[in-house]
């Protein structure tokens, strides 16, 4: 499976809560970011032992490290609210798409290795930030979940930032079509 395929499942996956769907409870909610910190924590320490390239390795080590501790907040918050994270489809979902992502990864190398896993954060973080707006933030019921959930989009539309960023200097710096890098 390619990653133009992988991208796709995701834009899929946001049509399984897009405006059709029934509205989502706050223990689906909890679920669905509980499992995408988990593909972002896990996709980052795989980036921290196979990235090349200096700035995609330092994007993951901080995509561990922030991912880990979103977890960490939206479990007290959950806790503290007796929110009871549920299991979803939607979850279930991300879950088997995270998992064929991270198969898809483990076959690249080098900046192979770079550019995959940049372009698949660019998509993940899109997607989590179009489905905290439209889905995930409006339909939070819990007023502390709701300032946890307003909070963590902030992070998720830096994380957005920086990571297109390293695309767009991955993409500047690489060599013409047809030409030798010197890399």
């Amino acid at each position: 499976m390619n990653f133009k395929k992988l991208f796709l499942s995701s834009a899929l996956l946001s049509m399984l809560v897009g405006p059709a769907a029934l509205a989502l409870s706050d223990s689906e909610i909890a679920e669905i970011m509980k499992t995408a910190n988990q593909a972002e924590i896990d996709a980052g320490k795989m980036a921290k032992s196979k990235a090349s390239n200096s700035e995609v390795k330092d994007f993951a080590k901080h995509m561990v490290s922030a991912h880990e501790s979103n977890m960490k907040d939206g479990k007290k918050v959950a806790k503290k609210e007796k929110i009871k994270p549920e299991n979803n489809d939607t979850a279930k979902d991300l879950k088997k798409s995270a998992k064929d992502q991270m198969a898809e990864l483990k076959t690249k190398k080098g900046s192979e290795f770079d550019k995959a896993y940049i372009d698949n954060q660019v998509a993940m973080h899109q997607q989590l930030l179009n489905d905290l707006d439209s889905k995930f933030i409006p339909q939070a019921s819990n007023a502390e979940f709701k300032s946890f959930l307003e909070e963590t989009r902030t992070h998720v539309q830096e994380h957005l930032s920086k990571a297109q960023q390293i695309q767009s200097s991955m993409a500047s710096s690489a060599p013409a079509p047809g030409q030798p890098s010197t890399k």
